[in-house]
């Protein structure tokens, strides 16, 4: 179903308007604002994708800064790339160039995962095993006398 609503795929917006619709009635968006000419909205691309498909809950997305006039200006968006992220419409966070991601075009797509999850755009998935793995050694999860220390 998610699949369905263009969640897992890192998609191509071609109208700022359908990019402003997306960004209110989702939950989680993530968008990147690029020039086609631009290695390094090329290099931020294939991250992107990466993580589009690992993340089904958030919506991944780009669109060409000369199809978005009004949002680069309202945005102020002055270098690329640029990459944006809302929840419930609210903007959260905004990446500009790779300053944040150690201003190196050999940055790790676990950099960019990590601010994004810093800004709460993303989730790790939970692990149900991780509960039992985090209580401390001492506690038992044995009930009554079937614990293998009682004598």
């Amino acid at each position: 179903m998610m699949e369905d609503n263009k969640h897992g795929v890192y998609l191509e917006i071609e109208k700022e308007k359908e990019l402003m619709d997306t960004t209110t009635s989702e939950k989680y968006v993530v968008a990147h604002f690029f020039h086609s000419d631009f290695r390094r909205c090329k290099i931020m691309d294939t991250h992107l994708e990466t993580l589009a498909k690992k993340y089904y809950q958030t919506r991944f997305c780009k669109i060409d800064v000369q199809n978005a006039p009004f949002l680069v200006e309202k945005l102020q968006i002055r270098v690329l790339p640029c990459v944006m992220a809302w929840i419930d419409g609210y903007a959260q966070i905004k990446m500009v160039g790779f300053d944040e991601l150690g201003n190196t075009d050999s940055f790790s797509t676990g950099s960019l995962e990590m601010k994004l999850i810093a800004a709460g755009v993303i989730r790790r998935k939970e692990n149900p095993n991780m509960e039992a793995k985090q209580k401390s050694i001492f506690q038992s999860t044995a009930t009554g006398s079937d614990s293998e220390f009682d004598d």
